[in-house]
């Protein structure tokens, strides 16, 4: 265990520590690191008082103290001189800080305001692409007489998150969750924050198909021998990032080419291949929300089957069937 009296010396020493070790902060300077309004991550991560503590993986933090970030996290950065105050200062928030895109608050619609359903251009560009999943937002949030609040995540947060996974997150799905961010709107998105005390066993942050789902090793079992090998050698391609409705059918991306996969517990087939990218998921969310939040505006109850028959007409009514029924 090593103590280091500012970032800068713990920068200057990741050389000597094994890529395994974990840096760990007082308990008190991670809760302001987490606290959704939090003073900019430059300036809680250079206070004169703060210590990094680097230990083995097997050690228990020291008192007092909370896992931050892995050493090997720490080595993949491009760490600048920290003699430039406003080079360390930018570097400090554009990997630890949250992005300020959509941080200011947006009004509540007026119910003539809500917009009728539609689909982003087919050769969105970035940023339409995300002011489409943030108008999914605000639509859902409409729905509970809100302003629609954004929750993005640290570059830092997402690096962790792909040490543990051992690949890259699908690019539309990291560009979701660093600018927006929220996991809970038209159905549930699993957290790249995992336990950092017990990485192995959070059932509810993005991870392999067998640690979000334990019960997946007694649906293989069940299978014919030959075929049960085959499935396992699927599902170890898998990763979990997205809970339909809390039901245990879960959302996967290919970890080889990011296609998003349903993971159907109830009902055969157990994987069918849905969507090309994580991005066409999220798109049909934001959907999804445009038209519950329209009906609900003009009267009506019928949005999730007006949402059904827009993406079928895109998607293809047997993979919605497969999805929804």
């Amino acid at each position: 265990m090593r103590i280091f009296k500012d970032l800068p010396a713990l920068v200057q020493a990741l050389p000597e520590l094994a890529l395994s070790d974990w840096v760990d902060l007082p308990a008190d300077a991670t809760a302001q690191l987490d606290a959704p309004h939090r003073s900019p991550s430059a300036d809680l991560l250079t206070q004169p008082a703060l210590r990094f503590v680097a230990r083995d993986a097997n050690e228990v933090p020291r008192m007092g103290y909370m896992p931050w970030i892995l050493v090997a996290v720490l080595a993949q950065m491009h760490w600048p001189s920290p003699f430039d105050a406003q080079a360390w200062s930018r570097f400090l928030q554009a990997e630890f800080g949250r992005s300020q895109r959509f941080v200011e608050n947006h009004d509540v619609w007026d119910e003539a305001d809500v917009p009728e359903p539609y689909w982003p251009p087919t050769d969105a560009s970035f940023d339409q692409r995300l002011a489409y999943w943030h108008h999914g937002l605000q639509a859902h949030a409409w729905m509970d007489e809100e302003p629609a609040s954004v929750q993005p995540f640290s570059r830092a947060e997402l690096r962790l998150c792909e040490w543990r996974l051992g690949c890259n997150l699908p690019q539309p799905l990291r560009d979701y969750l660093l600018q927006l961010g929220v996991l809970d709107w038209a159905e549930r998105l699993l957290s790249p924050r995992f336990d950092l005390l017990a990485p192995d066993a959070d059932m509810d942050a993005i991870g392999t198909v067998q640690v979000v789902f334990p019960g997946i090793a007694d649906i293989v079992e069940m299978s014919a021998p030959q075929q049960a090998q085959g499935l396992m050698a699927q599902l170890s391609e898998l990763v979990v990032f997205g809970d339909y409705l809390g039901n245990g059918n879960l959302w996967c991306f290919d970890r080889r080419g990011g296609s998003v996969w349903y993971l159907d517990h109830d009902s055969s087939p157990l994987l069918t291949r849905m969507f090309d990218e994580a991005g066409d998921y999220l798109d049909a969310l934001a959907l999804m929300s445009l038209c519950r939040s329209h009906a609900v505006a003009q009267g009506r109850d019928d949005g999730d089957e007006q949402a059904e028959v827009l993406l079928a007409k895109r998607f293809g009514q047997t993979l919605i069937r497969k999805w929804m029924y």
